[in-house]
């Protein structure tokens, strides 16, 4: 029998070369790998979809919401010095400056309550201001003839504004509606003098008296 020699390929130290040749995937698998890859992808789609319907009509019933919901409202009045806008000797006497004024703003809530703010303008500074409402009565049926009860009414304004030298300011929420303050409570809005012992009964010891929220 004759040697058949097979040629073989040495490298330069003499070790047998062996020639990798990349082989293409079967058709069987690749065609498995495409699928795989279009499941992922649709998968994918469906789990974002109802994130994004979710996100849209949440976006959309905020909107109707806000469109819906009535505009808060709100109201400013204005308050100048206690010259005798009360009645004949009422105006104030004392060693306040006459250059205080003061601002009243109601303010709707949400929660049916109204958030009242008191601002006072040309304040002395380190001086604490009580500001009161008082409600109307009639002056034949309280203790020193008042046209008010001298007890304020701390579900409508009860507060200290503390002066600073210029511009101060208090807010409470008062327990009554926007629209009973502005409409159908019958009171006095008082900003008493702090220079001087206060006085529910004498009203030349009141800085500002007026209408409250009129």
């Amino acid at each position: 029998m004759e040697n058949c020699h097979i040629p073989v390929k040495f490298s330069n130290k003499g070790v047998l070369k062996k020639k990798f040749i990349r082989r293409k995937p079967k058709e069987k698998s690749y065609r498995i790998w495409l699928k795989t890859i279009f499941m992922k992808k649709l998968a994918l789609k469906l789990l974002v979809l109802p994130l994004l319907t979710v996100f849209t009509l949440s976006s959309c019933k905020k909107n109707d919401d806000m469109q819906n919901s009535p505009a808060m409202k709100s109201k400013t009045f204005m308050y100048e010095f206690n010259t005798g806008q009360a009645g004949s000797g009422t105006a104030y006497k004392g060693n306040h400056a006459n250059s205080l004024s003061a601002q009243l703003r109601l303010e709707e809530l949400s929660s049916g309550k109204t958030k009242v703010t008191v601002t006072l303008m040309n304040t002395m500074d380190g001086k604490n201001y009580p500001v009161h409402s008082h409600d109307a009565a009639d002056a034949a049926s309280t203790p020193n003839g008042t046209p008010y009860n001298e007890v304020p009414n701390a579900d409508v304004l009860v507060g200290i504004v503390k002066g600073n030298g210029g511009t101060a300011m208090y807010s409470q929420e008062s327990s009554m509606s926007f629209d009973d303050l502005t409409t159908k409570y019958a009171g006095y809005f008082v900003v008493h003098d702090p220079t001087q012992a206060m006085s529910t009964k004498d009203l030349t010891t009141f800085l500002i008296v007026g209408s409250f929220a009129r």
